[in-house]
């Protein structure tokens, strides 16, 4: 029994230590070397993109907002179709004309190839870059002379406008009554809930003054549409006049987007005019009623 386990146990042992040293001496001589592997340079993984929520997520927490491309083509077909409507007719001069002209044909350009394109990978930066109107003390003369080659086409709704605003003027003061001088510039624009409003710029010369000088006004008109049916009625009623050019006076910042470092309530800017140009003057912002809705969205040109 104890030769049998001992001759079993030891060509089995003896077997297992040919078979290691043959392959000992295989793999020394005819392999190469195992290389070491690096980790990170085996069994890589292929880029995968992530997922586009994730995408939307980091895009909005950067203040960069996305939209589906169904919903930008759909606004900018809408675009395209409103600028294609808009006519030169609020342009004051030969140089704003062609100035919106050019500024009409490339956009239109751009929104329709945008909405007939694929703009899955538009994103639309909400962040424009913030700038203010400056402050002003200008003379009557100097805006008489800004004015002097222009052609407005509602000419005479900005006169009778001016006219009125003077009138309602003079009618408060017992002296120094004031008769038209230029209507310089005009704009009429609707507020978000339908109201319409006037802000005009004009010059007058004082009567009956042996030194006369021109000053320069600001006045706020306001449309009564339940005027607008009675016949020798005037629809427009004037809410505020008053002369700009004794005072720091601003520009519109309707085609800015203004930096604004105060406490506003809400989206009302209370010191600046968001639907006017930056040709037209005001007077600090709670001086008039109308255009201080910073988004800029509610106003649209009123004829």
């Amino acid at each position: 029994m104890e030769t049998e386990g001992g001759s079993s146990g030891s060509p089995s042992s003896g077997s297992s230590a040919k078979s290691s040293g043959s392959s000992g001496s295989s793999s020394s001589g005819s392999a190469a070397p195992a290389r070491t592997r690096k980790p990170g340079t085996w069994r890589r993984l292929p880029r995968v993109p992530r997922a586009p929520t994730h995408a939307i997520k980091e895009r909005g927490e950067m203040g960069i907002w996305f939209i589906t491309p169904e919903e930008l083509q759909r606004q900018a077909r809408e675009r395209a179709n409103e600028l294609e409507k808009m006519d030169d007719s609020g342009c004051d001069t030969e140089e704003a004309r062609i100035a919106f002209q050019e500024f009409k044909k490339r956009h239109v350009r751009l929104y329709r190839s945008i909405a007939e394109g694929w703009p899955e990978h538009i994103v639309v930066n909400r962040n424009p870059e913030l700038s203010d109107t400056e402050e002003e003390y200008l003379t009557a003369e100097d805006m008489e002379a800004r004015f002097s080659h222009r052609n407005p086409t509602h000419g005479a709704q900005l006169k009778h406008f001016a006219c009125l605003a003077l009138a309602h003027y003079n009618a408060t003061k017992t002296e120094h009554k004031f008769e038209l001088g230029e209507a310089l510039t005009s704009n009429c624009f609707s507020e978000a809930c339908g109201t319409t409003y006037a802000h005009v710029n004009f010059t007058a010369i004082p009567q009956k003054s042996n030194h006369p000088t021109k000053r320069l006004f600001f006045a706020e008109l306001m449309l009564i549409p339940e005027l607008q049916m009675e016949e020798d009625t005037e629809p427009m009623r004037v809410l505020h006049v008053s002369t700009i050019d004794d005072v720091p006076c601003y520009g519109g910042c309707h085609e800015i987007c203004r930096k604004i470092t105060h406490r506003m309530r809400g989206v009302m800017d209370y010191e600046r005019c968001h639907a006017c140009h930056g040709n037209l003057k005001h007077p600090k912002g709670d001086m008039f009623i109308g255009g201080h809705n910073s988004t800029r969205m509610p106003y649209y040109s009123a004829p």
